[in-house]
């Protein structure tokens, strides 16, 4: 195993950091500030936590199948306002959040937040009005697993996450790395993936967006295909980009992820072709099935079947970002 001085050569110095957050939190020599992560100094240590998690270290290989292994798909939409009004899509994903903590069945939850002029961050709410406020997509890293370090040290009972594949990439290490903390593996608690084909440099879309005239950016969205539009939205306007100016903002890391679905979470929450309202939903684990089953039980969601084609369509998409991971895989051994 290696320490600090090996993420930084390897990952932090090649430019290959996908802003998970994993490493920091808990290293006094790495922080999570502005949108990416900063070492402050130098370590010796020659085994570290922060190497062993981060998704980029060590290959996560693929589950199983296009789109991982799984119990269950089908398509759901939240019953509940405001989540099927505020949220991406059918509000699922948030509504799940939200149910949790009203429930009790954790005491509180890992979500990224969104603050107008301010970097998507971690955030620990442990209230439906403070997930509220983090409804809707980012598209930009947000480090939130720093903040889950820091919580886990502080109280290690369960908490649920809404993160990214290559976040619940680095939660599976946490659970099964070999210089892991106590702590963080009891406070992984349900975990809910997003689907993502890639992350943006926050720092380059800001820039970016500065440029662009937009000064009040509240959410963004990328409508389905054949739409190939960024879009922007702000209080009273929206702005549309061509993906094709955005794409050159795509994290460099991400080039290297195939993991389009999430596959290491306990259930995946992705859009749902054809029909905006909706989510796709990927059952992983059992906790997974009893969350989504808990919710649908007390009218927070609404769920139904996904036809055969909508299926194979997700498995395409899943597994052409397999293809490309390892085409980018193969680009960076070559340097």
């Amino acid at each position: 195993m290696k320490g600090l001085r090996g993420l930084v050569k390897e990952v932090l110095s090649s430019g290959i950091c996908v802003a998970c957050g994993a490493c920091a939190g808990v290293c006094p020599h790495l922080v999570f500030r502005d949108g990416r992560l900063i070492c402050l100094d130098d370590c010796n240590r020659e085994e570290g936590h922060c190497y062993d998690v981060c998704p980029r270290t060590s290959s996560v290989e693929p589950t199983g199948g296009p789109i991982g292994v799984h119990i269950g798909v089908f398509r759901a939409k939240s019953r509940k306002e405001p989540w099927s009004r505020i949220g991406q899509y059918g509000g699922t994903a948030s509504a799940l959040a939200a149910f949790a903590v009203e429930e009790g069945l954790v005491s509180r939850a890992v979500l990224t937040s969104g603050r107008e002029g301010e970097p998507p961050a971690g955030t620990v709410v442990s209230s439906p009005a403070e997930v509220e406020k983090c409804a809707g997509s980012r598209y930009a890293g947000g480090g939130c697993l720093s903040v889950f370090n820091q919580a886990a040290v502080e109280d290690s009972s369960p908490m649920a996450l809404t993160v990214l594949p290559c976040q619940a990439q680095a939660l599976w290490k946490m659970k099964h790395a070999g210089a892991n903390r106590p702590s963080h593996a009891q406070a992984v608690g349900p975990v809910i993936g997003l689907f993502c084909t890639w992350a943006l440099d926050y720092r380059s879309l800001r820039d970016f967006l500065t440029k662009e005239g937009v000064s009040e950016a509240r959410s963004y969205d990328i409508p389905p295909p054949p739409a190939g539009l960024f879009q922007v939205m702000g209080r009273q306007q929206q702005w549309d980009f061509p993906l094709d100016r955005i794409r050159p903002m795509v994290m460099k890391g991400c080039a290297m992820c195939g993991d389009m679905t999430a596959e290491y979470a306990d259930l995946s929450v992705g859009a749902y072709e054809g029909d905006p309202e909706w989510n796709t939903v990927i059952v992983r684990t059992a906790l997974g099935r009893e969350l989504v089953e808990k919710a649908e039980a007390k009218g927070w969601l609404e769920c139904d079947a996904v036809p055969d084609e909508r299926l194979r369509h997700l498995e395409e998409a899943s597994a052409a970002k397999r293809r490309r991971a390892m085409d980018g895989f193969h680009g960076k051994s070559d340097e």
